[in-house]
C-alpha cells in the first residue's frame, strides 16, 4: 500500500500532530515499519475518512449531534505505551520532565524544575504541565517570564515524545546553507539578544552577536562571547554548558541559535546532542596557598600571598574573574596616601576616629572591636599597598561623600574605568583590566603560581587528623581536581545565590543584581572544618528596588516597562507588606540618598506590595500619574523608556497592568478576600489596611535586589577562621562576604556610610594574603 501526502495528513490531522518535524519523524516511523504497518494505516485512514466525510455532510447551520469517540487500536497508535524521562538545560542546571502515554495520547506529566530558580521556573511548573495536557504535544506556549526553564521543557518533553515514538535523536532535519539570524530575551535590560548565524554543509560555522544590551550591563557577558560560543561551533550541539557566571547570557545566545536553525529549515530540538564529561582526575601538589573564588577579595589575597613569596593557586567557579567586585563603584579609603595626593593636596581629608567610634556604635557591641580597627584604620594603607604593587588605579570619580553623614565629604573612591576611564557600564567602571593585570604580577613572582576559571571548589581535604590539606574541585569539562597546599583561604562571595541558605538564615530570598555564583560553598567548606558563623542574620546588600520579573523582551514597549516600574516604585500609593500590613518606608539605616534604596530591606521578605484600587486605575487611564508616580524610577535598573509627564493620560494602563500580571509583577483581585489569599496573607489585617472597600484591587509588587549577602564565618583579626570555641583553624582563612558579618550586626543593613564592603574586600584580602603566607613559610 503506497501511502500519499493526503493520507499522511489526514493521519497527523487524526491523531493531533502539528509540527513539521514531528510530521517528518512520525512519517519515518510509519515507513520503517512496513509491512506491519499496512493493515494498521488501511484501518486508520479509513476511519479518518469516514470521520471527514461525515463532518463534510452536516449541516453547517446545525450543531452535530455528540458522537461516540473513535479509538485507533493500540497497535495503530502512535506512541509505545509506558513512561519516559527526559532532561534538559534551563536557566540552571538541569529541569527533568517524566511522561506516562498510552498509545494515543500523554496520560500524566511530572515536571522536576527544582533546580530553577523558585520564583520563576518553580512557580511555572504547573501552568507548563496544563498547557501540556492540553495541548498533548510539546507545542505549548511556555510561561512569559519563565522563558528558559519553559524551553527546557519543551525540549524535555519533545525528547520522552521521540522515546516513545521509536525516533532516533540522531536524526537530523536539514539546514540551508547561509546565514540567519534568531532573537532572544537576554541578561540585557534596553533590548533583546540578536544573533546571526552561519550554516555550511549542514554546520554551524559561525555565530556572530549583532545586538545586545547585556554589556551595559556588566562585564559578565564577555565570558559568554568568548567560551560559550566557540564551544558550540566546536560542538555542533546546543547542550554546551552555559557559562558560569554568565548562566543567562549563555542561554539567550543557545536561544538564538535554535532560533536561527529554525530559520534555516531544521529543527532545533534535534541538535542538543550530548556532550560526553571527562572523567579523569588531576592532582596538583605543593603550593603554600589555595584560594577558593577569584572574585575581589580573592584576587586580592592571592596577590599579597604571592608577594609575600608564597606558591599560590586560585580556583573560580566562573568564566571570567573579578565576581561581584566589577559591579561596584569602590571602596572606602581612609586617609589614603595615594588619595591624599591626588585629591587633598596631601592632607588627611577625614577623621578616621570619628568613622570608628560611628561603627561601633552601630553594630552595639565590642565583641569584634579588634576587627573593625583593622578595617577603619587600615582602609587607607591597604588601597595604597595595591596600588604600589599590583597597579590598582582609582580616578574615576574623585572622592565621594558618606550616604549618610554629611561632614564625611570624602569618604571613599571608585576605580578607574577601562579604556582611560571612558568604559562605564549601568553598574560602575568597567574594572575587571585592573584585577587581571594585577594577577599577572603576581604569576610573574613564581612560574607555580596559576589560576583556573571554570573550576567549581566542590569541598576540602583533610588529613587523617582532621587538618585541611587541600581542595576539591571539578574542572566545567568533568574533569575532576585535588589541590594541595598548607593553607587555604575562603573567598567565595557569601551566598546569596544558593535559595536554601537565604531562607533559612535570611527567611527569604531576594531578586539579585550581578552573578549569583556566590551560592555559600566558602561557608560550607569553614563550617565541615569547624568553624563557626557570625552575623548570618545581617540584612543583605540591596540598593536597588524594581519589580521581581523583568521584562526583557518587546511584549512592552520600553516607555510601557517604564510606568509598570513607576507603578511599583512611587512612595504617593499605599504600601502593603506580605503580612498584609501597611509599609511605611521605615528606613533604619539613616541613608538620606534616595537614589540609594535601603529602606526596603527591612521590609518583610525584602518586598511590599503597592496597592491601587480600580478607582485609582481609572484615575489613570484618564487623568494620567501622579507627580510622584511621573519621577518614580529605578537608578540602576532603568529599561530606557521615558515616563509621560504627570497629568499626561495613560490609555494603555490596562494593557500594561495585564502584561505586568502575566509575568507576576502584578496581583489583580476581585475583593479584599481574593488578594488576601493570593497574597497570603490575613483577610483581617489587609482589610484594616485597605479600610475594609471591597473592588478589584492591583497590588504592583516593589522587590529588592541584592548585590551580596554579609553574614559569613566567624574570623579574628588575622582573617583566620574561628572554630564555636574561639580558637583559630590555624591555616583556614576567609575574607571578603563569606566573613564580612564580623563588621555588621544581625537584623540590620550592612554599614550603610559608603564603600564598607568593597574596603573590606582590600583589608581582608591584604591580612589573609600575608597571613597564610606566614603561616605555610612556618610550616616548611
Amino acid at each position: 500500500m503506497k501511502i500519499g501526502e493526503r493520507q499522511l495528513q489526514i493521519i497527523f490531522d487524526s491523531v493531533k500532530i502539528k509540527t513539521l518535524a514531528n510530521k517528518r519523524l512520525y512519517a519515518n516511523r510509519i515507513f520503517k515499519e512496513g509491512e506491519k504497518m499496512k493493515k494498521v494505516l488501511s484501518i486508520v485512514l479509513a476511519l479518518a475518512m469516514c470521520l471527514s466525510l461525515a463532518a463534510c455532510a452536516q449541516n453547517p447551520e446545525e450543531s452535530p449531534e455528540p458522537s461516540a469517540s473513535v479509538n485507533p487500536t493500540e497497535e495503530a497508535g502512535i506512541y509505545t505505551p509506558g513512561t519516559y524521562t527526559a532532561a534538559a538545560r534551563g536557566h540552571e542546571d538541569g529541569v527533568q520532565v517524566t511522561v506516562t502515554v498510552d498509545a494515543n495520547s500523554i496520560t500524566d506529566v511530572t515536571l522536576d524544575v527544582s533546580k530553577e530558580t523558585e520564583s520563576i521556573g518553580g512557580v511555572a511548573a504547573d501552568q507548563l504541565k496544563s498547557q501540556i495536557m492540553e495541548a498533548q504535544s510539546a507545542e505549548i506556549d511556555g510561561v512569559s517570564g519563565a522563558t528558559e526553564t519553559s524551553n527546557a521543557v519543551k525540549m524535555a518533553l519533545q525528547d520522552c515524545l521521540n522515546q516513545a515514538m521509536g525516533v532516533s535523536s540522531d536524526e537530523k532535519t536539514p539546514v540551508a546553507d547561509g546565514t540567519y539570524s534568531g532573537t532572544a530575551p537576554s541578561f540585557g535590560l534596553l533590548c533583546q539578544m540578536t544573533c546571526d548565524v552561519t550554516f555550511e554543509g549542514g554546520k554551524i560555522t559561525d555565530i556572530q552577536v549583532t545586538e545586545e544590551s547585556d554589556s551595559a550591563t556588566g562585564e559578565w557577558f564577555a565570558s559568554a562571547q568568548e567560551l560559550f560560543i566557540p564551544r558550540v561551533v566546536e560542538s555542533q550541539s546546543l547542550s554546551v554548558d552555559a557559562i558560569t557566571g554568565a548562566t543567562t547570557s549563555s542561554n539567550a545566545i543557545r536561544n538564538c541559535v535554535a532560533a536561527a536553525i529554525d530559520a534555516a529549515g531544521g529543527d532545533s530540538a534535534q541538535w542538543y546532542t550530548e556532550i560526553p564529561k571527562k572523567t579523569d582526575t588531576v592532582k596538583l601538589e605543593g603550593y603554600d596557598v589555595i584560594v577558593v573564588g577569584m572574585g575581589g577579595s580573592g584576587v586580592l589575597s592571592y596577590c599579597a600571598a604571592a608577594d609575600q613569596g608564597a606558591t599560590v593557586f586560585g580556583i573560580e567557579a566562573a568564566g571570567k574573574i573579578g565576581g561581584n567586585s566589577v559591579c561596584t563603584y569602590g571602596p572606602m579609603a581612609l586617609n589614603s596616601q595615594y588619595l591624599k595626593e591626588l585629591y587633598n593636596n596631601g592632607e588627611d581629608y577625614i577623621d578616621a576616629d570619628a568613622v570608628y567610634d560611628t561603627w561601633m556604635e552601630y553594630v552595639g557591641s565590642d565583641e569584634k572591636a579588634d576587627v573593625i580597627h583593622e578595617a577603619v584604620y587600615n582602609s587607607g594603607s591597604a588601597l595604597d599597598y595595591y596600588v604600589e604593587n599590583f597597579g590598582f588605579e582609582f580616578e574615576g570619580m574623585g572622592l565621594l561623600g558618606s550616604f549618610v553623614v554629611p561632614e564625611w565629604t570624602k569618604l571613599w573612591c571608585v576605580y578607574s574605568a577601562d579604556q582611560d576611564n571612558t568604559s562605564w557600564n549601568i553598574l560602575g567602571p568597567n574594572k575587571t583590566f585592573q584585577f587581571t593585570r594585577a594577577l599577572e604580577t603576581a604569576n610573574a613572582m613564581n612560574e607555580k603560581n596559576q589560576y583556573m576559571t571554570e573550576l567549581t571548589a566542590t569541598s576540602l581535604i583533610f588529613d587523617d587528623d582532621g587538618k585541611v590539606i587541600g581542595v576539591n574541585a571539578q574542572y566545567y569539562d568533568g574533569t575532576a581536581y585535588e589541590i594541595y597546599g598548607k593553607t587555604v583561604i575562603l573567598a567565595t562571595g557569601g551566598f546569596l545565590g544558593n535559595d536554601d541558605m537565604m531562607n533559612e538564615y535570611l527567611g527569604s530570598t531576594v531578586s539579585t543584581i550581578g552573578v549569583t555564583v556566590n551560592d555559600g560553598t566558602g561557608i560550607q567548606m569553614g563550617i565541615s572544618a569547624g568553624g563557626a558563623t557570625y552575623m548570618m542574620g545581617t540584612l543583605p546588600m540591596v540598593h536597588i528596588s524594581q519589580v521581581p520579573h523583568l521584562i526583557r523582551n518587546d511584549d512592552l514597549t520600553a516607555d510601557q516597562k517604564a510606568i509598570l516600574s513607576a507603578l511599583a516604585l512611587t512612595t504617593d500609593q499605599k504600601m502593603i507588606t506580605t503580612e498584609g500590613n501597611v509599609w511605611g518606608n521605615e528606613n533604619q539605616s539613616g541613608t538620606e540618598d534616595e537614589g540609594i534604596t535601603v529602606e526596603i530591606v527591612y521590609a518583610p521578605d525584602y518586598m511590599y506590595y503597592v496597592v491601587y484600587s480600580q478607582e485609582d486605575i481609572d484615575n489613570i487611564r484618564t487623568n494620567g500619574l501622579s507627580e510622584a508616580q511621573a519621577n518614580a524610577t529605578s537608578q540602576f535598573l532603568s529599561q530606557g523608556g521615558t515616563l509621560p509627564a504627570a497629568g499626561t493620560p495613560v490609555e494603555d494602563i490596562d494593557e500594561i497592568l495585564a502584561v505586568g500580571e502575566e509575568y507576576q509583577n502584578v496581583i489583580k483581585a476581585d475583593s479584599i478576600a481574593d488578594l488576601a489569599a493570593a497574597i497570603g496573607c490575613d483577610e483581617s489585617n489587609l482589610s484594616e489596611a485597605l479600610g475594609g472597600v471591597d473592588t478589584t484591587y492591583y497590588a504592583v509588587i516593589c522587590d529588592s535586589y541584592a548585590y551580596a549577602t554579609v553574614g559569613g564565618l566567624d574570623v579574628d583579626a588575622n582573617t583566620n577562621v574561628l572554630r564555636e570555641d574561639g580558637t583559630p583553624i590555624e591555616n583556614l582563612f576567609a575574607v571578603g562576604q563569606d566573613s564580612e558579618g564580623v563588621c555588621n550586626v544581625d537584623g540590620k543593613a550592612y554599614t550603610p556610610w559608603g564603600g564598607q564592603a568593597q574596603s573590606w574586600t582590600f583589608v581582608s584580602g591584604q591580612i589573609a594574603g600575608t597571613q597564610a603566607a606566614a603561616v605555610a613559610a612556618a610550616a616548611e
